[in-house]
């Protein structure tokens, strides 16, 4: 389940393709974490273009579905 992220500073991510997963992360930081699981699809312009839509508040939960990730607000 992909939340709004509007009112979400930190998050958990989970990719639900890999199982891979990282806790109480800060928003800001949400690209940065997850750029290395998707590594072997750097080549591809969509999954870098969403990997860098995750920054941004309006793009980040399109942007999650495209590349498969659940993200939960942690309070």
């Amino acid at each position: 389940m992909v939340m709004k992220m509007n009112i979400m500073t930190t998050v958990s991510v989970h990719d639900r393709l890999s199982h891979r997963q990282a806790h109480n992360l800060p928003v800001e930081v949400l690209s940065e974490a997850v750029r290395p699981w998707f590594g072997q699809w750097q080549e591809s312009v969509h999954v870098r273009h969403a990997i860098e839509d995750l920054r941004y508040e309006e793009t980040r939960e399109a942007a999650a579905r495209f590349l498969g990730l659940e993200l939960i607000a942690v309070a």
